[in-house]
């Protein structure tokens, strides 16, 4: 197995837990809230906006997100044998938290949705939600054309951060030769070099 296909599986198969089960049930409902209506908090507490509230939840949860992908990405791939550099795994770990906040923020993502011809997508895939006694339709979270957009995008970018934590993995240094699997070269392939010198 490669770099990028264990990159891939760390930001690509690990998306759903990272994303859904370390997830705080707050920000799940918070992240995705916009407006400048004022927020009243504790009598200690700053009071903000619903807008302010909702990037604070949406950065929070980006950063469990990240902590877990690199920590587990870090894991998968010293186990494997792979020793890359900390700037690579950094790289694609940015990209996809830093994207998954923005995703996450709803705004983009229906933007992108409308842009690509998929309102349509959107109005139609709501799903009947029990709070209290009454049923009453959403248009986010699980089962929506919305969260299931959401998803498709944070795999596509989960690919595109596996692409650039090995491309940045194996990238010939300044110095020489490419950052490669810890194994040394075979005898035949010294000794080729030591007739060819």
């Amino acid at each position: 197995m490669g770099v990028f296909a264990a990159a891939a599986v760390v930001f690509i198969a690990l998306h759903p837990f990272c994303d859904l089960w370390l997830q705080r049930r707050d920000d799940s409902i918070a992240k995705e809230k916009h407006g400048q209506t004022i927020v009243a908090r504790g009598p200690d507490t700053k009071a903000l906006t619903v807008s302010q509230l909702g990037r604070r939840a949406a950065a929070r949860h980006a950063l469990t997100y990240t902590g877990a992908q690199v920590a587990a990405a870090a894991i998968v791939l010293r186990s494997l044998g792979y020793r890359i550099p900390v700037t690579a795994l950094l790289a694609g770990a940015v990209v996809n938290g830093g994207t998954h906040a923005v995703i996450d923020r709803r705004r983009f993502l229906e933007e992108l949705a409308a842009w690509t011809g998929h309102t349509d997508f959107l109005t139609e895939g709501t799903v009947l939600r029990k709070l209290g006694t009454k049923p009453r339709p959403a248009a986010s979270g699980p089962g929506t054309a919305l969260y299931e957009l959401d998803a498709a995008l944070h795999l596509l970018i989960g690919l595109i951060a596996a692409v650039l934590t090995s491309r940045l993995a194996v990238r010939e240094p300044a110095g020489g030769t490419a950052l490669r699997r810890g194994r040394r070269p075979s005898n035949i392939l010294r000794n080729r070099k030591g007739h060819q010198s």
